[in-house]
C-alpha cells in the first residue's frame, strides 16, 4: 500500500490529528508521498492540514491543484473520504466531490 493510499485509509487519524494541533494552536503537516499527490493535498487540506512537504517536482501540480478549489471544496472532498471504506472509494470519492465545483 502506497504512502497516499494509507493516508486514504487512515482518514480519520489525520483528521483528528489536524483537530488536535488545531485545538492546542499548533499547525499539522504531511511531508513525503501524500503530500505529493495533487488530489489528496486537497483531502488533507480539507482535514485541516496545514502545511504540505513535497518533493521539488511536485510543488507546481500541488498549487496548481490548490488554487483550483475553495477550503469548502476541499473540506466536501475531506468528509467524501471519511465516508469511504478502501482507499480507492476514497480517492473516487475525493475526485467526485471536487468535480462539481468546476475542477
Amino acid at each position: 500500500m502506497t504512502e497516499s493510499a494509507m493516508i486514504l485509509a487512515g482518514g480519520r487519524a489525520v483528521a483528528r490529528t489536524a483537530a488536535a494541533g488545531a485545538g492546542a494552536g499548533k499547525p499539522v503537516g504531511v511531508c513525503g508521498e501524500a503530500a505529493a499527490d495533487p488530489l489528496l493535498a486537497c483531502v488533507l487540506a480539507g482535514f485541516g492540514i496545514r502545511s504540505l512537504s513535497a518533493a521539488g517536482a511536485a510543488v507546481a501540480a500541488i498549487g496548481a491543484a490548490l488554487s483550483a478549489v475553495t477550503l469548502d471544496d476541499c473540506r466536501r472532498a475531506a468528509a467524501a473520504v471519511l465516508a469511504t471504506s478502501d482507499p480507492e472509494s476514497a480517492r473516487a470519492a475525493a475526485r467526485a466531490a471536487l468535480e462539481p465545483a468546476g475542477h
